[in-house]
């Protein structure tokens, strides 16, 4: 669930992502690898299409979430039939190059907004429960043990603190590097007096998602606090190494090896097992060596 109030522009609105001073792009180093060879090429010739209709960009995001949750779906149901196997893979792209179209079509439209933002981040973790809950019931009928029950729910559960600490490291990181984004604090000053008022107003549902939005992004301050930056060149030279090492944390990275292995477990039906093995265990002792780095540096 990214920053709903960010004003960067993405790579993809034309700006420079080699310097990153105030209102200029992402720099380079935030990126997920996957995410930049794969998904957002593919998106931006998506999004050209898009322009010319009245398709809006939570329309996309919602689509997204149906698309993947589908996938979460037809991989539980895949167990003896390994077509299907496949068409969970491709239903997981298709949702993650739609994930990447939202935000490239709301700049591109001057439509970006707090809501939309909050709705990209929830259909993630939507899709991304949806594929734990229907690779663990998949793990269970191929390999015939309940054991895999937990397996599944440790790689659940890891992937979501994964990419939930990525997303704080690369928010803050951008924000001290001189990127245009706000400080998160500021943000949450603000939405939690919108979050009063539509509490006030009786608009449940806005009220609601605010809620949600404002205590995630609290829970990811009290896990990984990131110390101001007097000097941004100095901050960015000491850390870009660093935050590249977190971009294999991403959600996008996490969906590209859940529906790669998808598709792979159409020849050989224990490949699915591979994504929650890993979460659960290569990329969680990755997210420890990054914390320990941090807290290491922090402290320095």
């Amino acid at each position: 669930m990214t920053s709903p109030t960010s004003r960067t522009p993405g790579r993809d609105s034309g700006t420079s992502a080699a310097s990153p001073t105030p209102g200029a792009g992402k720099p380079p180093e935030v990126e997920e690898w996957v995410d930049e060879t794969i998904h957002r090429p593919l998106a931006r010739r998506l999004v050209r299409l898009l322009l010319r209709t009245s398709i809006t960009p939570n329309q996309v995001t919602i689509l997204s979430a149906l698309m993947g949750v589908s996938a979460g779906v037809v991989v539980g149901a895949a167990v003896e039939r390994p077509a299907w196997r496949l068409v969970a893979g491709l239903l997981l792209f298709c949702s993650v190059v739609l994930d990447c179209c939202d935000g490239q079509l709301a700049r591109a439209r001057g439509t970006a907004s707090t809501y939309g933002g909050i709705l990209d981040g929830l259909s993630d973790y939507a899709v991304g429960l949806a594929m734990g809950i229907g690779g663990s019931y998949y793990m269970v009928g191929v390999l015939g043990s309940n054991w895999w029950w937990l397996v599944g729910v440790a790689g659940i559960a890891g992937s979501a603190v994964q990419s939930a600490l990525f997303d704080h490291t690369k928010t803050r990181y951008i924000a001290r590097v001189g990127g245009g984004y706000a400080e998160r604090e500021e943000d949450l000053d603000k939405l939690s007096a919108d979050c009063a008022r539509a509490w006030r107003e009786r608009r449940i549902k806005d009220a609601a998602v605010l809620w949600i939005y404002i205590e995630y992004s609290r829970a990811q301050h009290r896990a990984l606090a990131i110390p101001p930056a007097s000097d941004p060149a100095a901050f960015r030279a000491r850390r870009a190494g660093r935050m590249r090492a977190w971009t294999w944390l991403g959600i996008g990275t996490h969906f590209a090896l859940a529906y790669l292995l998808c598709i792979v477990s159409y020849w050989w039906a224990p490949a699915s097992a591979g994504y929650f093995v890993i979460s659960a265990t290569v990329l969680n002792l990755l997210l420890v060596v990054l914390l320990l780095w941090d807290r290491r540096a922090a402290e320095a």
